[in-house]
């Protein structure tokens, strides 16, 4: 039989601007907590339909209501309309 061990580390993963660079690892245990809570919170806000119907996801859209320039990483989501002008 296996057996999962959730305080076994997991590694942050380096030069992603949205993780931390003061953190080595996280454990097993917060990775899973983690995908629960993201899973509850999208499919709650009805992220799941909307990405289906404009495919914006999280990131591209945070980028835009927060007026982050575009960098080699991520590009601020633009209506399709706006984005054919």
């Amino acid at each position: 039989m296996r057996t999962l061990d959730l305080g076994e580390p997991v590694p942050v993963p380096k030069n992603v601007p949205w993780f931390p660079t003061d953190v080595d690892a996280w454990s097993v245990r917060w990775v899973v907590l983690r995908l629960i809570e993201q899973t509850a919170r999208h499919a709650g806000h009805a992220d799941i339909v909307r990405e289906a119907i404009d495919g914006a996801t999280a990131f591209p859209l945070i980028a835009a209501a927060e007026g982050w320039p575009a960098s080699p990483w991520i590009t601020p989501w633009e209506p399709a309309s706006a984005a054919m002008a």
